[in-house]
Formats: C-alpha cells, structure tokens, sequence
C-alpha cells in the first residue's frame, strides 16, 4: 500500500519538475530569439518542439534557422510541421522562403503553385484563409489572389471570396479590378449593398482621391446601362453622388429608382432632409416639390409639404439679405400648408416655426403668442412637445414686454422636467430674465448651478452670462451702467435696436474707457447683422480686434469677420486672413479647430512644408 504512494507522489513529483524545466526552456528561447541569439535559442525550440509544435513555437524556430542560414534544418522542420498537420497549406509558403534563400527560385515558385492546387472542394476554410494570409503577410499579394480565386472554383457561392481578391487589389493599386469585384458581390446578392457600400468608403476617400471615385462612377454608369432592372446600381450611384455632395446626381438616380420600384418618393423624401442637413436648400426643395407632385394619397406627401416649407425658411432666414417681401412669401406658404394639412400634433412644427416668423422677423410678437398660446390646446402633443412651446412662448413674451409672464412660463418647464436638457434651458432663460430685469445676485446664483449642467451649450451660455455680472457688477461704480447694458440687451430681444444704441451710447458717454466696452461693440455688432448693415457689422468687430485684441472677444471677433466674408460676401480669400489669424495668434482659441479647417479649404496648400498648423492632412490615393 506504502509502495502505491511513494510511486504516485513520486510521479506528481516528476511531473512538476518537468513542467517547470519546460517553461524554464520557453523562457530562455523567447529571451534569446528576442534578443537576436538565435544560435542558443535554437537549442531550446528544438527541445520544446516535439512536445509543443504549434505556430507559437514553430514559427520562432523556423526564422531563427533561416537567420542562422540553416537551410537544410529548416527545410526538415517545414516537412516535421506538415506531417504533423497535413492541413496546414501555409507550410509550402515557408518551404517556398527557404528555396528562395537557397536561390532556387524554381523550386519556391513550385512551392507556391503546389500550395495553392492542393486547394480541393474538401480544404477546410481555415487552410485557404491560412494559406492566403501567409501569402499577404510576405506581400506577395498575387499568389494570395490566387489562392482565392482557386477556392472560389470549389465554393458554394461566387460571393465567398470576392470581397477578399477585391481588397487585394486595392492593396496593389489596380481601383478598377477592386471597384468591380465589389460590384459583382452586390450584383449577385443585393444584401451584401451596405457592406461593399463600407468597404468602399473605407478603400477610397471619396473628398480627394477624385481618380478613385472616378473609377467607381464610371463603372456604375457603365453597370446601370448594361443592367436597367438592376436598381442596385442606381442605388449605389445615389450613394456615391451623395457622399461627393452632388445632390443633383444623387436626385437623377433616386428619381430612376423611385419610378422603377414604385416607392412613392421614400428614398427623395430621405435625400431631401439630408440636403436640408448639409444647406443645400434648393435641391432639397426640388426633392419635396417631387413628392409632393406624386399626390395627396401618397403616405409621404404631408411630410414633403412640412419639410418644403421648413427648406424655404432656411433658405429665405439664412441668407442674411432677405426683404420684406420674401418675408411675407414665406408667411404665405406656412399658411398655406396649414390650411391644406389642419391642425394637429403633426403639424405642430409649422405653426411654431410661423409663429418665429411673426414674432421676431415680421415684428409681430403678439400674433406669433397667439399661434403657440393656441397650438398648447392641441390634442395629442407629448409633454416634452409643450415644454418646448412653453419655452418658446415664453421667449415672444420677453419680445412683447411681458418679461414677468414669461418668468413664470420659463419657471414651469424648469419644474416639470428638472434633470432634463430642457429643463436646464428653462432656468437659464429665467436667470435671463432676472438679468434683464438688473436683478443680478438673484440671475447669479441660478448661473451658478447651471455652469454645471450636462449640456455644453447650456453650460458655455451661463458661464458667459455669470462672467458678464462678475466681471462688471461687483464693482460699485459700474452697478448703474450694467443696469443700462442689461435694459439695452432687452431691448435688442425685442428688436429695438435704436433705443438699445442710445443706451450703449450713454454707457460710452458715461465711462470713455469702461470694461463694458468691447461688449457693446459686440452686441453693436450682433444687432447690425440683424438689421443686414454687414458693413457696420464689420466696422464694430474690427475695433474689437484693434483696441481689445488681448481681451476675451477678440477671437469671437475675429471668427465673425471670417464668416461674414466667408458666407455672407462671397468673399473666401478674405475670410482666410481671419481664419489665419485665430490660428497664429489664438492658438487657444475654441475655434481653432473650426479655423483650420476651413482654411485649408480655401487654401489648399496653405502654409509652409514645415508649419504643422496649416499643411492639409495627407491623403493616400
């Protein structure tokens, strides 16, 4: 009975000793093989093998005997691996290496070709994927598209390995073969369109690198007349206009297919609100005017009507040179619409955006309450909906002088939706209040909470607002001065904008040098843009930038002379000068990355070779 035990304990006792000296052998062999000892690394792979012969051990073995030009040892241990696991296609590619160290280049490409016809349709997936990654890992990219394409003679799909040669193409360079390998995935299943759509964007940048979506263009149209009924191409070629923004192309290739599949303008429906997203109003209205030109029975028409009119009011507002007229052009089709759809929680976004219109640039404010005092009434908005109306009735009633009622508007979305975006919107418009009313320890504390609000927006607005009255409050000979500068902010929310100057103008005549300075010549310059006098708008923010340039406003400034001149006049080169500017000279600037951007789209090779701030990014064709 002893004799069982000591036998056994002694065997356990082995068998630790074993394990520990071949862990002991791991560690030394890795630590020579990384240390370029290849010779004392041999000794103890080649002890570790016979126990352990998988990729982890064999491939550092195999390399450290082609390092040490053991030639005929590697060759050995390649024929040692493939009788081990016969399955293992990739070793003829490692048989191959050692022939071409040998310079026998006969015998390696004999390797290869052997390698790549023992693929039969019985070769598990994990050999032909093996053996073609071994082929690509060694860039010889050719043997592994043929890899590929012998499989393909044997699988169950033409599909299987497509996307595969086609990426192995684009690594050599050949767009056209690659573009087409992809297309004849899609061409034979359509479900594969948002994957290849992937790897397409992922193989070609489709901002700059023009020859490759050339190449994709090209082949599609070429596609979309050889197959008419296949709508996959018209698709795909929307896609492509759309990512190179020619929404004009992208229309002409929805319209085909809408007409073809008979969808009722889903897809122009679709295409319009991103033309919406990306300022391209015309087109967009182009695409609702389709839908809506379908019919009143179609499902998408009441939506085209809403979002027409809301393309018109972008188009119309953003500009920035609009007249009375086109004003009252855009009043006349929200009523229109109105009419035509009624009243209801769908239609909720037209009056609201009418009553915007009334109240602020129709002069209106009474008309434009009334739109949203009646719109709370309808049956079917959601709560969020109405806190929504309430806030922006609440902000028409500061537009009439009703600051009090509004207060209380503003007070009550603050309580129905307290750890709420909106709710935090509703405090701050009530701290705003407060401020008009020259109330400002009071707006100040409500400030105080806010700065730490979840919205960066929110946050930002009361951060500004908070250093406004910390700034030029506190100080008791100013407390009569930020009184006038709150009254006249007032009153630029109401449009006033001549009672509002007169009031900066006795702050100016008060105080010749006051902090409050360059923010009236901010808020000067905010109430020109308004009133579309972009010439006095540039007027203020230069003086901003000449007497304050060290001051908190100087790259507002700054960047708002860049955006007149760059979306107001027409005039980019001149908006590069400012742009630069903020780059240089307000490097800590928030909008420096903005800045950069845009530059480099207007200079394209803005910059000197060695100016990390301007060079464009490099882009890979």
């Amino acid at each position: 009975m002893w004799n069982k035990w000591i036998i056994s304990f002694c065997l356990i006792i082995l068998t630790v000793l074993s394990s520990a000296q071949t862990e002991m052998d791991r560690q030394l062999a890795f630590s020579y093989y990384s240390e370029g000892k290849f010779d004392k690394a041999i000794i103890y792979f080649e002890k570790i093998y016979p126990t352990d012969n998988s990729s982890e051990i064999f491939d550092p073995y195999f390399e450290s005997l082609v390092y040490l030009e053991d030639y005929k040892e590697a060759h050995k241990l390649v024929k040692k691996q493939k009788k081990s696991d016969p399955d293992d296609l990739s070793l003829f590619v490692f048989d191959g290496l050692v022939y071409e160290k040998e310079m026998d280049i006969a015998k390696a490409d004999e390797s290869y070709q052997q390698a790549i016809s023992s693929i039969q349709k019985t070769t598990p997936f994990k050999s032909i994927s093996g053996l073609a990654k071994a082929f690509e890992k060694r860039n010889m990219l050719d043997h592994a598209i043929a890899t590929y394409q012998e499989a393909s003679k044997y699988a169950g799909s033409n599909n299987m390995y497509l996307r595969n040669i086609a990426l192995l193409y684009g690594r050599q360079g050949k767009i056209d073969l690659m573009v087409n390998s992809l297309l004849d995935v899609i061409h034979d299943d359509e479900r594969y369109l948002v994957s290849i759509q992937s790897t397409l964007s992922n193989s070609i940048d489709f901002k700059s690198n023009y020859a490759g979506v050339d190449t994709v263009k090209t082949n599609l149209i070429k596609r979309t007349q050889a197959y008419p009924n296949k709508t996959v191409y018209n698709e795909m070629l929307a896609w492509v206009y759309m990512l190179t923004e020619n929404y004009t192309g992208a229309f002409i290739q929805l319209k085909a297919l809408d007409k073809k599949e008979n969808n009722d303008g889903l897809r122009i429906k679709d295409l319009g609100i991103t033309c919406i997203n990306n300022e391209q109003y015309e087109q967009a209205i182009k695409c609702f005017d389709y839908v809506i030109e379908l019919g009143d029975k179609k499902p998408y028409y009441r939506e085209a009507k809403i979002y027409k009119v809301s393309a018109l009011k972008k188009k119309v507002l953003e500009k920035g040179s609009y007249t009375q007229d086109d004003l009252l052009e855009l009043k006349s089709n929200y009523l229109e619409s109105i009419d035509q759809l009624g009243k209801s929680s769908f239609t909720a976004q037209l009056y609201r955006e009418l009553a915007h219109l009334e109240g602020y640039y129709l002069n209106n404010p009474k008309e434009g309450i009334n739109i949203l005092e009646d719109l709370l009434s309808v049956a079917g908005l959601n709560q969020m909906t109405l806190g929504e109306i309430k806030i922006e009735l609440g902000d028409l009633m500061v537009v009439d002088e009703r600051i009090w009622d509004a207060s209380l508007l503003f007070m009550q979305v603050e309580k129905a939706f307290k750890e709420d975006k909106i709710g935090h919107l509703a405090k701050f418009k009530a701290a705003q209040v407060f401020y008009y009313a020259g109330d400002f320890e009071f707006a100040q504390g409500q400030l105080d909470v806010l700065k730490a609000s979840t919205s960066k927006l929110i946050a930002n607005d009361a951060m500004e607002l908070s250093m406004l009255i910390t700034d030029n409050y506190n100080m008791d000979t100013t407390q009569v001065t930020m009184k006038l500068y709150a009254a006249a902010d007032l009153l630029i929310k109401q449009h006033k904008y001549k009672e509002a100057n007169q009031k900066f103008d006795s702050i100016n005549a008060m105080f010749t040098y006051h902090t409050l300075n360059d923010e009236i010549l901010w808020k000067k310059s905010e109430m020109a843009i308004q009133q579309q006098d972009l010439s006095a708008a540039i007027g203020f923010l230069e003086e901003i930038v000449k007497t304050y340039s060290t001051d908190i406003l100087a790259d507002n400034a700054l960047f708002e002379l860049a955006q007149i001149y760059d979306n107001r006049l027409n005039q980019p080169e001149k908006a590069a000068e400012y742009y630069k500017k903020i780059i240089f000279e307000y490097k800590g600037s928030l909008f420096g990355v903005q800045s950069r951007k845009r530059y480099r789209e207007i200079v394209p090779t803005g910059g000197s070779s060695d100016d990390p701030w301007l060079v464009p990014p490099h882009f890979e064709n």
